[in-house]
């Protein structure tokens, strides 16, 4: 299905439509119109009269389901060749609009700024040609052609407009070129290098109504055209020299004039501009080349809309950026559905596996812990195995314990009776009738022969290095003259340390 773009080229004065039908291989044009535009002392009734004649003129057109691109004035633009040590886009909107600002007679918050790449040496700074318009022009603008039940997709710039025209539909074009439309109010000049264009002017000079002025004309517009090729020089450090100037914007005689007037005046070999490439289906019929001199920036938008490859900037960002149609919001949603369903999809299956996988493992660790169950507790009914061999390894710790164990801070047994013994005087006689003895304590049951053995007893127990602390719990007479009593003993294996 072919597709149908079309190009409008707004200046205040007038407007200019081009429609293509087609694709970048082979096209067509359908629709190619300029009409001037009412003009108003003041600017809301000349609002008014320019909508309702545009109105007028797109009414029996039937544009519906086209794509509008849309050139405005480059003198309402500030155009800038910049360089950055960077080249990435998020980066260079951050700093575009500061950078234009001492450039400019406006703040840079009043002015939405784009940039067009251009081709960079090796190891040198990337360089763009920088376009930066006031949003109160773009809003205008915008208005206007809302009114009129347009919506662009781009908003550009009309020297870039014409760079694509030359770029995309003249044939041969030499690396070198520079290209120049003139309009009753204004002259383009778009200096082309390498494929794309590099530098740009608007100047207020406009084609004289006297023919008979067109030779002064051009020569006034030969020295513009020196004076753009030194600010380009003095750009680039570099001699510029054009291998041909195109001219357009004028009907195709005063063109022809016009370039031949110029071929004198600058020494450049000069040419009028028309399509001449394969893609281009000429109907002569409706269409002449010739007539669509008149027109190559509305045409060069309508070819930006069919190539990729088109250069140029789009100044509908930030609060100027297009909000989507619902149709076209619609079928991004359904594809984002049917890819969210198939991570949804990925998801289960990837949850699927790792519960397999998991049942897998849970289940060897059971026939591995039978395993060891069985050959550690070999006559024990298998009910608990986790609990029972934590129970069995705790009862294998506190036997170990009471002979010393094998790490930690608690005196085995024998340790604690021998030292017992070691400490206990001489002069005390001394009946153990209950010794308990647990992790970090020993609680010691007897009888002496006096109360003052046991207060010796404790004394000296407590000069042993392995108890920290000895304290009398009890003491009682008992039979025969006795003294029973009772002593709990902190133990430490730490000589000197706490219990």
């Amino acid at each position: 299905m072919p597709k149908h773009v079309l190009g409008i080229a707004l200046d205040e004065s007038s407007i200019t439509l081009v429609r293509l039908s087609g694709s970048a291989k082979s096209y067509e044009v359908t629709l190619a119109s300029q009409h001037p535009l009412p003009q108003h002392e003041e600017a809301e009734e000349q609002s008014a009269l320019q909508r309702e004649a545009i109105q007028a003129l797109l009414q029996p057109l039937r544009l519906h389901g086209d794509m509008v691109l849309v050139a405005l004035p480059a003198h309402h633009a500030v155009l800038r060749n910049l360089t950055f040590p960077f080249k990435e886009p998020r980066r260079i909107y951050q700093v575009l609009a500061n950078s234009l600002d001492e450039h400019m007679p406006f703040e840079p918050e009043d002015v939405v700024a784009d940039f067009h790449a251009l081709p960079a040496s090796a190891g040198s700074a990337s360089r763009f040609l920088v376009a930066g318009m006031p949003t109160e022009v773009i809003a205008e603008a915008l208005t206007l052609l809302q009114g009129v039940g347009l919506e662009p997709t781009v908003l550009d710039l009309d020297v870039f407009g014409l760079a694509n025209a030359a770029l995309l539909s003249y044939a041969a074009l030499p690396a070198r070129t520079v290209l120049v439309d003139v309009k009753s109010t204004r002259a383009l000049l778009t200096v082309l290098e390498q494929g794309t264009a590099v530098f740009a002017r608007s100047l207020a000079y406009g084609l004289p109504a006297d023919a008979e002025a067109l030779e002064t004309y051009a020569s006034r517009l030969s020295k513009h055209v020196q004076q753009t090729l030194y600010a380009y020089d003095n750009v680039t450090q570099q001699t510029y020299e054009p291998e041909r100037l195109l001219v357009a914007g004028v009907p195709g005689e005063v063109a022809s004039v016009l370039a031949k007037a110029l071929q004198e005046a600058t020494g450049f070999p000069a040419e009028v501009w028309r399509p001449t490439v394969p893609a281009y289906k000429a109907d002569q019929t409706r269409f002449p080349g010739a007539d669509l001199v008149q027109h190559a920036v509305a045409f060069g938008m309508a070819l930006r809309g069919l190539h990729r490859r088109a250069c140029g900037v789009n100044l509908r960002r930030e609060r100027f950026a297009l909000h989507k149609e619902l149709e076209e919001l619609r079928g991004r949603f359904i594809v984002l559905g049917v890819l969210a369903l198939g991570v949804i999809g990925l998801g289960i299956g990837s949850l699927y596996l790792n519960t397999h996988y998991k049942a897998q493992r849970y289940a060897q660790l059971q026939d591995e812990i039978a395993r060891v169950f069985r050959t550690t507790l070999p006559d024990a009914r298998m009910v608990q195995p986790a609990v029972q061999l934590r129970e069995k390894v705790r009862e294998l710790e506190e036997r170990l314990k009471s002979f010393g164990g094998m790490t930690g801070a608690q005196l085995s047994g024998l340790q604690i009776l021998q030292e017992i013994s070691t400490r206990t005087p001489p002069s005390v006689t001394l009946n153990v009738d209950t010794l308990a003895i647990t992790t970090g304590s020993t609680d010691l049951g007897g009888t002496t022969e006096s109360y003052d053995d046991v207060v010796k007893l404790q004394k000296a127990l407590e000069a042993s290095p392995f108890f920290p602390t000895v304290k009398i719990t009890n003491t009682k007479a008992d039979v025969g003259n006795k003294i029973s009593f009772k002593l709990t003993i902190n133990t430490s294996k730490t000589p000197g340390g706490s219990s």
